[in-house]
Parts: structure tokens; C-alpha cells; sequence
């Protein structure tokens, strides 16, 4: 297997998957997705809430600010020391205090952890008016997608790589190249390119006269994008996830020794 970064950003990462197959590429997906720890608010506890919405409102939007953090720094409640209780470890506070009128925004959540915040300061949370005002404290730890969307790190998707495939001269190979809407195809006598950016659209092959262009995915090829939804960059999900994998094809064969 190979991989080929072909554009990289801290929120998205796209890349070429090489000498694979559609069942791998489909469980770096869902892995990628929901399978690595994330951080994020489980319990909210109210001490005053005289704004226009429930408590069960702001706990649902507070659940769905993306934090940032260190992986590095948390364990699970269920493996963590404490035994689930709640420390350093396995836990952060936030906590917020304000008064209206005015927006309470992701940026008045004051944390216990210096190093875990909001990953956006403008996010907001509610409106408070005049003579009202909230006061709570958020507790925040790890989970994974799979167990709750909250904790999903990214979306993440990937199509097949184009391959195309020429038998002859196409008399109208100029409007070919015109009706792609990604502009990805180009045709010189019996010959054809094509570039990563098809999207196995078809459009050439319709419009092609006679038939003698054949456009296709390459079922070892693929072109992978993962766009981080979490604090976690998508540097970061890309390695955990692969990480996570090789963990569980280890576990599955350890498994399977057991059966002889």
C-alpha cells in the first residue's frame, strides 16, 4: 500500500491510497470517523438559567463545540486511574458565568485546563436579555463516534481513481473535452488523459460519437479526503486512525490463532 498526499491543510487532507481495495478503504473511513477518542461535553450542571432556552438546549450545543486538546494528555474514564470518578486526567470544566443582555459565545467557556479550549471563539450558545443571566459548569471527556455523534473527529470520504480507455478516433472529441465539467479530460488523436479531478461524471462518453471512449474507477486507486469536524487536526486523525487500525487487524489475528 502507498499513499501520496496530494493537498494538506491543518482542517483537510486529500490524498492518493495506492495498491488496495475498496474493503480497506472503506474501514480507514469509518475509523477515521468514529473510532478515535475525541473530546467533548457530556454533563452540563445549571446554576442559574434565565435565558429563552431549556437546559437540555444549551447541554446539546455545548455537547457540539468542537475542543481542542492533546490526545496525549487524557485517558478514557473507563481506563483512567481515578477509576470513572473524574480527575485531571479523564476530565475538564468549563465553566460559564455571565450576565445580559448580549450573546454568550463559545469564548466565555472558562476552562480548567488551560491547554483545552473551544477550537472557534464565536460559536454561540444563546442570547441572554435584559436582567437575565446563565451560570453553569460543563464536564468534558473522552468518547468515540461510534458510541455517540458527538465525538465524531471527521468526514471523511474517497472515489475511485479514473482510468480511461480509448479504441479509436472520437470525431467530436473537442465537444468531448468541452461538456467535462471538471475539465480533467483531454483528447489528442486515438489518445486520451485524464486528470485526478473526474468524478466518473460520464458526460464524455455520452456525448462521444462514436462510443470509443470508456471512462472508469480504478478499484486500487483512491482518492481520500478527510476534513476534520473536532479539535483534532486532520494530520492527526489520518495517523490515529491508521494506528487504530493495525491495532485491530493485530487483535482480529490474535483472535483467529486462538481457533487452532
Amino acid at each position: 500500500m502507498k499513499i501520496k498526499i496530494i493537498d494538506k491543510n491543518e482542517r483537510k487532507i486529500t490524498f492518493l491510497l495506492e495498491e488496495t481495495n475498496p474493503q480497506f478503504a472503506n474501514a480507514l473511513r469509518r475509523i477515521s470517523r468514529v473510532e478515535i477518542p475525541n473530546l467533548a461535553v457530556q454533563t452540563v450542571d445549571f446554576s442559574k438559567n434565565d435565558s429563552a432556552l431549556y437546559d437540555e438546549v444549551i447541554s446539546h450545543r455545548l455537547a457540539l463545540i468542537p475542543l481542542v486538546f492533546n490526545q496525549k494528555d487524557f485517558e478514557p474514564k473507563e481506563t483512567c486511574k481515578c477509576e470513572g470518578k473524574g480527575c485531571s486526567l479523564c476530565e475538564v470544566v468549563f465553566a460559564i458565568n455571565k450576565k445580559g443582555p448580549g450573546m454568550v459565545y463559545s469564548k466565555d467557556m472558562k476552562s480548567s485546563n488551560p491547554d483545552v479550549k473551544p477550537l472557534y471563539d464565536n460559536i454561540p450558545i444563546v442570547e441572554l436579555g435584559e436582567d437575565q443571566s446563565i451560570k453553569l459548569e460543563a464536564m468534558a471527556s473522552l468518547g468515540i463516534g461510534r458510541s455517540h455523534a458527538k465525538f465524531n473527529t471527521a468526514v471523511s470520504f474517497y472515489r475511485f481513481y479514473p482510468s480511461v480507455e480509448m479504441n479509436g478516433e472520437i470525431k467530436n472529441a473537442n465537444e468531448c473535452i468541452r461538456v467535462c465539467p471538471k475539465h480533467a479530460l483531454d483528447i489528442k488523436g486515438n489518445k486520451a488523459t485524464i486528470t485526478d479531478a473526474c468524478d466518473l461524471c460520464q458526460e464524455c462518453v455520452k456525448t462521444a460519437n462514436p462510443k470509443k471512449i470508456k471512462i472508469t474507477g480504478d478499484n486500487t486507486r483512491f482518492i481520500f479526503t478527510i476534513e476534520s469536524v473536532s479539535g483534532l487536526s486532520a494530520e492527526n486523525i489520518l495517523l490515529s486512525a491508521t494506528k487504530i487500525f493495525k491495532e485491530k487487524a493485530q487483535e482480529f489475528e490474535k483472535e483467529m490463532k486462538k481457533l487452532k
